[in-house]
């Protein structure tokens, strides 16, 4: 049977979530994958919810002021793109609005005369600070339910997925590297 569990306009029904497509048994791998990402679809439509009401700011403008954060000399388009994993075009127009909004500054790259960074203001230091501290009350709260040490326990069996992860793509990689030289190319 279904169990509904009602917050607001959310309502959540066992069952009807990314996971019934790892139902299966025998298929754990494929099951945690599924329970991860359930979790993260379900905290980042809350924080993006509480953002927009809150305080009129998307995620994504959180994520590049987090950033930029503690960055007083700013950072450059093509550094923030890699860090947040999408195009240098997506960047320059989140910053274009953030400048407009007066949140951002665009300063001369001392490297580079062609270049610029992008840096918060104190505008928009201010807002980030109060959107910040309201994100970290709210992620509290949403894994309230795990104690401490449940805590610990799965921060450190993640992290060691994630180094075992990033080892085997790291050797996929070189492998795949290897296979792709042409005879006689040394590298």
């Amino acid at each position: 049977m279904a169990r509904a569990a009602k917050r607001g306009t959310i309502e959540l029904v066992a069952g009807s979530d990314l996971e019934t497509r790892g139902t299966r048994e025998g298929n754990s791998d494929l099951r945690l994958w599924l329970r991860i990402l359930t979790i993260h679809k379900l905290v980042n439509n809350e924080v993006r919810r509480r953002l927009r009401e809150q305080f009129g700011m998307s995620l994504s403008r959180f994520d590049l002021l987090a950033q930029l954060d503690g960055k007083a000399e700013g950072m450059r388009m093509g550094e923030l793109s890699k860090r947040l994993m999408v195009t240098t075009g997506n960047i320059t127009g989140l910053v274009d609005e953030l400048v407009a909004e007066g949140l951002v500054e665009r300063l001369p790259d001392p490297t580079n005369r062609r270049a610029s960074l992008a840096a918060m203001t104190t505008q928009g230091r201010k807002a980030f600070s109060a959107a910040a501290k309201a994100n970290e009350s709210w992620i509290a709260e949403m894994f309230a339910g795990l104690s401490a040490s449940e805590k610990a326990a799965i921060f450190a069996m993640l992290g060691r997925q994630k180094a075992d992860i990033a080892a085997r793509l790291q050797d996929a990689g070189a492998q795949e590297t290897k296979t792709n030289t042409p005879k006689g190319v040394v590298r």
